[in-house]
């Protein structure tokens, strides 16, 4: 089986679909993800759906169930089926699981949607993945207790425990190394906009002039569903990163007058990073682009790096070194819940709570406490 990309160029729209070992669609899969491009996801999430319901379609070739015939027990199974280092080979000694229980709950939210969605059209039994809690353990009432309707919680009956999983970062030394390994402007400009914005690489991608004010030093993030370069800013509310620094914005006069004046075009193109020396000369960058660059720094100066790190590595400065509030921090990240900031970025490590308690250590000492 495999995970197939599919481009449609009159609509400039990437999707994916999952073949069989016939090398046709599996429809049910198929239906699924249409679903999911009607509802506006992002590719990147279409084909993590596809690729983890090809996980699940193989599991079940292996059991030799229909998908619609699964119960509770066959899902617990999978579990371990993921797990496992090698499935249906027999270890003697103790291996290291081959997937993160985070991966594995992941896996599991993407099935469990799969079947909310067919058992809706009635082309599946309505399995029972949930068990309803009326959670008197609880030793807190709700806001608007008393007064909000509140039903009883809602958990899945096959899950895991996902381990605390903390961000990855870069230090400054690191970010410096990255800057200074570029022998474009432009990609110079990326990085230093990813890093100093917190922004994601699609909505970097997608950016354009106007979305930049160097008099003001801020840049406006909005999101488009047609990007030629099938770029997407995942939020659906624009959002401004206003106080950037100013050593930003000439890095962006750098960049106009030295990279995009080599096109010798009568005006500037719509997107601010297209392509200069490889590809369409012209046209918006893309994705494949970026890796390329990525990989080409990491050879140069041996740094482990993602875009998405220099988005981790700007939020926890903003948090933790900057003290920027976390109301304000989610608002400049484009988070659509506070919840979620508060999750990926305050989980302390022990070094940050020694150093946390040294220091009120210290204000307890000097008060005479």
């Amino acid at each position: 089986m495999k995970v197939q990309p599919i481009w449609f160029p009159d609509t400039n729209r990437l999707s994916w679909m999952v073949l069989g070992d016939d090398f046709l669609p599996v429809r049910p899969i198929l239906v699924f993800l249409k679903f999911q491009e009607d509802l506006g996801r992002s590719p990147y999430t279409i084909r993590t759906s596809a690729h983890h319901l090809k996980l699940y379609w193989e599991y079940l070739r292996d059991e030799g169930v229909d998908w619609r015939e699964v119960d509770v027990a066959l899902l617990a199974g999978f579990v371990s089926w993921l797990r496992t280092p090698q499935p249906g080979v027999a270890s003697l000694g103790d291996l290291k699981p081959r997937r993160t229980d985070a991966t594995i709950n992941q896996i599991l939210g993407v099935v469990h949607v799969y079947y909310d969605f067919h058992a809706r059209l009635k082309n599946a039994p309505d399995l029972p993945l949930y068990r309803y809690l009326d959670m008197p353990y609880r030793h807190y009432k709700a806001y608007l207790h008393g007064i909000a309707k509140s039903g009883p919680a809602k958990g899945r009956v096959v899950s895991v425990d996902p381990e605390e999983k903390q961000v990855r970062t870069l230090t400054d030394g690191q970010v410096q190394q990255l800057l200074d390994a570029c022998t474009r402007t432009r990609d110079k400009f990326l990085l230093a906009l990813l890093f100093e914005t917190g922004m994601r690489i699609g909505q970097a991608l997608g950016l354009r002039h106007e979305d930049i004010k160097p008099e003001d030093n801020e840049v406006r993030i909005v999101p488009r569903d047609n990007n030629a370069n099938g770029a997407r800013a995942k939020t659906r509310s624009a959002y401004l990163v206003p106080g950037l620094p100013p050593s930003l914005m000439e890095l962006y006069t750098d960049y106009l007058i030295s990279d995009l004046s080599a096109l010798e075009a009568d005006h500037l193109p719509d997107y601010v990073f297209i392509n200069l020396w490889e590809g369409e000369r012209g046209r918006p960058m893309t994705y494949s682009a970026v890796r390329s660059l990525i990989r080409r720094l990491q050879r140069r100066t041996g740094v482990r790096v993602t875009p998405h790190m220099f988005r981790h590595t700007r939020a926890t400065k903003w948090i933790k070194d900057e003290h920027l509030s976390l109301p304000t921090t989610s608002r400049v990240l484009g988070h659509q819940s506070i919840e979620t900031t508060n999750k990926i970025y305050l989980a302390y490590t022990d070094k940050d709570l020694r150093a946390a308690m040294s220091k009120s250590g210290e204000k307890r000492r000097k008060h005479g406490e």
